[in-house]
């Protein structure tokens, strides 16, 4: 095969993986876990019709649906969310502290934290560290990141929307 054609391809295609849309990833984990479409759109709170558009038409969960999905399905958003991502165990180290996020300070919060905590994962790329170790620097980062919020809110609110 010529280097020409292999960059037309994917990286994961190159890798021998293959990518999956959406729909494909929510179907295949609805599947794996032995749900009908009806079960999984009253465990997660929405009709058939929702799911059967999630799976056949390609609609993008979004907001609490999607959060929702993720956790009945045993998958991160961002595996649910991106094509590219093709291992449905990436980000599940990191949503626990993404979901902290969110309650604290909303979606920006849990965006802000998923963006930090996926910029980080590069320092772990090519060597063994143990689960507890990883499990400790991010929340560690996590705790940095509250703090700093809070520090920010305590210094740029008004004092008159302070409780």
């Amino acid at each position: 095969m010529s280097i020409e054609l292999l960059k037309t391809f994917h990286p994961a295609e190159r890798k021998g993986l293959v990518m999956k849309t959406t729909a494909e990833k929510i179907r295949e984990g609805r599947t794996h876990l032995g749900l009908t479409q009806t079960e999984l759109g009253e465990k997660i709170g929405v009709t058939l019709r929702t799911i059967s558009k999630y799976e056949k038409q390609g609609v993008m969960p979004r907001g609490v649906n999607l959060q929702k999905l993720a956790e009945v399905l045993g998958v991160s958003t961002a595996y649910l969310s991106d094509d590219e991502i093709v291992d449905p165990h990436y980000g599940l180290e990191e949503s626990p502290y993404i979901e902290s996020a969110r309650t604290a300070y909303g979606r920006k919060g849990a965006t802000d934290v998923e963006l930090l905590l996926t910029q980080t994962r590069a320092l772990f790329a090519g060597g063994d560290i143990p689960e507890a170790d990883k499990e400790l620097f991010f929340q560690a980062v996590t705790e940095a990141y509250f703090a700093n919020k809070q520090r920010a809110s305590e210094k740029f609110t008004r004092k008159d929307y302070k409780k």
